[in-house]
């Protein structure tokens, strides 16, 4: 699939080592981030918490379920699942270390340099990847770039443009920016979407 095979040797890890050894963990897992990328983070958390149950060492359901909680706005309680998969990365694969480091940074530590670093490194290393793309602009935003924030989040949106997130995203940042017809052009987008 495009990928040189020395990529694929570097970054090949076993399923079970690299996210989780209970398959019915991973299908929780998987279940919430379809609901999460169709209907947001509340329709998320059930599957998430049950992964956690179910594998009290997954670390990216921990990300998933503190990205839940901090699209609910409670950002100490993110923090608390943010940290936990942090604590973890070490039994990932290198993109969900990525991932999981940046978004640390980004939300735990306020490190928004470190983590638009890594977060760039996820885009080289993984450019097709929407969230790596979504998670920069972020960065950037919270740097007050909005201009690369823009661009990460429709590069996101292109590559993800069934996801309510980059549509969400992108709609902030324009309404940052005072680009109100943008940001209304966006918001019909995600509706005819």
């Amino acid at each position: 699939l495009c990928e040189s095979l020395a990529t694929v040797q570097k970054f090949d890890v076993p399923l079970e080592e690299a996210t989780t050894s209970s398959l019915d963990a991973l299908k929780e897992y998987s279940l919430g981030a379809r609901a999460f990328d169709e209907k947001g983070g509340a329709s998320a958390l059930p599957y998430d918490q049950h992964a956690i149950e179910l594998d009290p060492n997954f670390a990216m359901a921990y990300k998933a379920l503190g990205n839940d909680y901090f699209y609910f706005g409670e950002q100490e309680r993110a923090s608390e699942y943010y940290a936990k998969a942090f604590q973890l990365r070490e039994h990932v694969s290198e993109r969900e270390r990525l991932q999981i480091t940046g978004t640390y940074y980004s939300n735990v530590t306020g490190e928004l340099d470190k983590a638009v670093q890594t977060y760039q490194q996820d885009v080289q290393t993984y450019p097709r990847d929407s969230s790596a793309h979504i998670d920069l602009g972020s960065a950037y935003q919270g740097l007050g770039n909005f201009e690369k924030a823009g661009e990460e989040y429709a590069e996101g949106l292109r590559l993800l443009p069934d996801s309510v997130v980059p549509y969400d995203n992108l709609t902030n940042n324009l309404l940052a920016s005072q680009r109100f017809d943008d940001a209304r052009q966006t918001i019909q987008q995600a509706h005819a979407r």
